[in-house]
């Protein structure tokens, strides 16, 4: 049987080189600073949403969530995107704190001063699935105001 200070110091052990990796900042997307973003979010059999799209300036943080505005939605709390390891850059899965929540995935394109993405939901155990497609064109840095 280990004794109890040897196993304290293989747990401090582990802790030490695990943990930095874990809290690690979130994966950017593009660069942050000031966007003039336009979406639309398209639910299948509403074809009056085809039409409609909303544009606001924003300043945006990199990380692929700042892209598209449904994530700031309660009923996505707890949902962040991930990167894929396995696919092609700027591939992300939609990982929710429960998977009861909603599932999904984007891509994100990113050019020198603009970006394109779509995001694709299914909400939890509902019928319901919806995607967000998002532009967003580099407008500059972000003002202290914000």
């Amino acid at each position: 049987m280990p004794r109890p200070t040897t196993t304290r110091a293989a747990l401090l052990l582990v802790l030490v080189t695990v943990l930095p990796t874990a809290v690690a900042a979130a994966p950017t997307a593009f660069p942050p600073g000031q966007y003039e973003l336009t979406w639309q979010t398209v639910m299948p059999h509403l074809d009056e949403m085809r039409q409609q799209s909303s544009t606001a300036t924003r300043c945006l943080d990199g990380t692929p969530d700042a892209l598209f505005p449904v994530l700031a939605q309660p009923a996505l709390r707890g949902c962040a995107l991930q990167p894929v390891a396995e696919a092609p850059a700027g591939r992300w899965r939609l990982a929710c704190q429960s998977e009861r929540v909603a599932t999904g995935s984007a891509r994100i394109e990113s050019r020198a001063t603009q970006m394109r993405g779509d995001l694709a939901i299914k909400m939890g155990g509902k019928n319901m699935t919806f995607t967000q497609h998002t532009e967003a064109v580099r407008r500059g840095n972000c003002s202290d105001g914000r």
